[in-house]
């Protein structure tokens, strides 16, 4: 069957955006295309199998409301919106006049676009007559959402619109809560926060959607506060790949009471369920003339689900009564007037009006699709799920294993990091100790040089000392030479004198005395002056040595460092190779025993479940403590109805789960006489 039709007579074309949460399509299409057709080119185009959960919404040219978009009927003939004829001018919305989308309306900045020409899908090249805008959105959601989605894709699209939901206020989220889904988000988009900041990207949070409008309004907390709040919880989530982040955000979302809902305003029948099928047809009748006269005061919400029928009264978080679609027969619609038939009895009805015969329509429409996906899921699985579903396990099986191989040499190389860090910091230590050791024979050697320079000096004293004696020995050689000549003088009067000669011979010999003295004493200094040398001599060789130690252990440092750093560059260099370069199909790995590397994995299990639970407490820890300071910081006039009943409902100790068993409590006619008295 052709996507488009392509016969003889050529229709007027239209350009149709189609509006996902994280993209934009453009097609070109007839006005004779059906909704199934543009809806299945959409699942095609995204790879979505899944589809029984999405539908496709437009704005009533009307009454500017969102509808759903009619798959059996031509596009062109349900009240939609069309633009100008070009096709770059898309058709802008007033923000403050913008109705509202089942759960948000899904166009931001950063949206990618594909586009198909006409030529691509065969069709003429007649005048584009306008644009078409139409909105791919989730229409039902599953009882568990954590292990009915199957593709990637449909939990990727279920995680964008149940997170706008949540910024938008379509759903009603704690502080606490929003804080930890936050973080999750951040996973999801940056991964690690340590890599995410370590990035050459700037990381700014005040450009990201994190919180809704309500935690800042509510709560005496500054911007950076929560910014800081949440990047602390963020840094828990450390390891978590995108998908299983917003698996995980997915799975603390469905714990909201409001998670999965939608709501519509009901006004209540006036009138008992027990009367005859001809009292209710001539009741039903008599309202039906006056519909369009009164207007409809709402009494009551009406909440849909994919687990039943909820009817709220005082809030939208506890429901007061609830009907499971198997305690629901079938479901009427006759203009703005609702009939609910339970399956208990024939006679059991509720009757409900809506403020429009659209809105009844829409109730009809969700209704009978989420009563089809009950009974699908209690019914054996088709063939089509279970390809999908074996499909899906073995590429999740296949990415673990690659995410778990990339996490191992991740470990591996963070390993390698600390003890290159590790090796660096002891070689940082044995340098300072050899430079300290360096610095002390710096030391000694200057201590050395100096004693050498007042050895030096003492010996240039005592030479001088040595130069004065000899002078002095001179000295006295010369007096001596005189005293011979006086002597030779004087022997001429030897025979006169005998006194004075016998004086001169004591003299004599006094001086001989006074030269041998002498002699000694400059033999003495001699012998000092030669020690003092060899000691001079001594220092000045073990100055030497220390000087050739010195420039040893130079040398010894500059090689060690020369090594180190040649090893950390190394390193690296591998340790790049080894994660980006090669193959993910790498050749087998040496032989290990098997006992050794079962061992290695249990150790590494062991590793990542105690690691798993330290950041569960961890994290626990931490929404304990943000709970108490929005406890202490929050403003009690700012406290809405919701917020009230929500506090209740946790001081009672109650969940969504627990107050859908007491909305279930009693039998289905107790439970439709206790929705008459609401």
């Amino acid at each position: 069957m052709p996507v488009f039709s392509s016969g003889k007579k050529k229709s007027d074309e239209y350009y149709c955006k189609i509006f996902t949460m994280d993209a934009e399509l453009q097609f070109t299409i007839e006005a004779t295309a059906k909704g199934n057709t543009i809806f299945s080119l959409i699942c095609q185009t995204i790879g979505l199998r899944e589809h029984w959960y999405f539908g496709v919404k437009y704005i009533d040219k009307f009454s500017n409301e969102w509808n759903w978009l009619q798959l059996n009927r031509t596009i062109i003939s349900q009240p939609i919106q069309i633009s100008s004829k070009t096709s770059d001018s898309t058709h802008i919305i007033d923000n403050n006049n913008k109705p509202h989308l089942l759960r948000s309306l899904p166009i931001s900045s950063s949206i990618s676009t594909l586009s198909l020409s006409s030529s691509i899908i065969n069709t003429t090249q007649q005048s584009i007559k306008g644009t078409i805008e139409l909105y791919f959105v989730v229409k039902f959601y599953p009882e568990d959402i954590t292990h009915e989605l199957i593709q990637d894709i449909t939990r990727h699209l279920f995680y964008l619109q149940v997170k706008q939901d949540i910024l938008n206020m379509d759903i009603y989220c704690p502080p606490d809560t929003a804080a930890h889904l936050a973080s999750l988000s951040l996973q999801a988009k940056f991964g690690d926060y340590d890599q995410a900041v370590s990035s050459s990207e700037s990381l700014n949070l005040e450009n990201e959607g994190l919180l809704p409008l309500s935690c800042f309004q509510k709560i005496e907390l500054s911007r950076s506060d929560w910014f800081d709040r949440i990047i602390a919880l963020w840094r828990t989530h450390t390891s978590l790949t995108r998908e299983e982040s917003e698996m995980s955000y997915l799975k603390h979302a469905q714990d909201l009471d409001m998670f999965g809902l939608a709501f519509f305003e009901i006004s209540k029948m006036q009138g008992t369920n027990k009367s005859s099928p001809q009292q209710q047809i001539k009741l039903y009748n008599q309202q039906q003339q006056q519909s369009d006269q009164l207007s409809i005061a709402a009494e009551l919400w009406l909440g849909i689900d994919s687990l039943g029928i909820r009817f709220y009264k005082k809030n939208k978080l506890r429901p007061e009564v609830f009907f499971s679609w198997c305690d629901i027969k079938s479901v009427t619609v006759h203009d703005k007037k609702v009939v609910l038939y339970l399956a208990s009895d024939k006679h059991a009805t509720f009757a409900f009006y809506t403020a429009k015969s659209s809105i009844s329509k829409e109730i009809l429409d969700l209704a009978m699709g989420n009563h089809e996906l009950y009974i699908r899921r209690r019914q054996e699985q088709s063939i089509e799920i279970q390809q999908m579903r074996y499909f899906e396990e073995q590429q999740q099986k296949e990415k673990m294993r690659i995410v778990t191989r990339e996490r191992s040499l991740r470990l591996q190389a963070e390993k390698r990091r600390d003890e290159m860090e590790h090796n660096f910091i002891n070689y940082q230590q044995q340098m300072k100790e050899i430079h300290q050791t360096l610095l002390k024979y710096q030391e000694v050697a200057d201590l050395l040089a100096h004693k050498a320079q007042i050895s030096s000096e003492e010996a240039r004293l005592q030479a001088a000392k040595a130069l004065e004696i000899e002078t002095q020995l001179e000295r006295c050689k010369y007096e001596m030479n005189r005293n011979e000549e006086e002597k030779q003088l004087y022997a001429r009067q030897i025979n006169g004198c005998k006194q004075i000669i016998s004086t001169l011979v004591n003299d004599s010999v006094q001086n001989n005395h006074f030269y041998s003295s002498h002699c000694n004493e400059f033999n003495l200094l001699s012998s000092t002056i030669e020690q003092r040398r060899q000691e001079a001599d001594e220092l000045k060789l073990e100055l030497a040595k220390w000087r050739v130690a010195e420039a040893a252990a130079r040398e010894k440092l500059l090689a060690i460092t020369q090594v180190n750093q040649s090893l950390t560059i190394s390193n690296s260099t591998t340790a790049v190779q080894s994660s980006s370069s090669r193959p993910i199909n790498l050749s087998p790995p040496p032989y290990q025993p098997i006992t050794r590397i079962d061992d290695s994995n249990q150790i590494n299990e062991r590793i990542q479940l105690i690691e798993k639970q330290s950041k569960q407490t961890q994290l626990e820890l931490q929404l304990q403590d943000l709970k108490n300071i929005i406890q202490s910081k929050k403003i009690e006039q700012r406290q809405t109805s919701l917020d009230k009943a929500y506090e209740e409902s946790l001081a009672g100790g109650d969940n969504k789960y627990s107050t859908i068993q007491k909305a279930r409590l009693g039998t289905t006619l107790r439970r439709m006489a206790m929705l008459q008295d609401l």
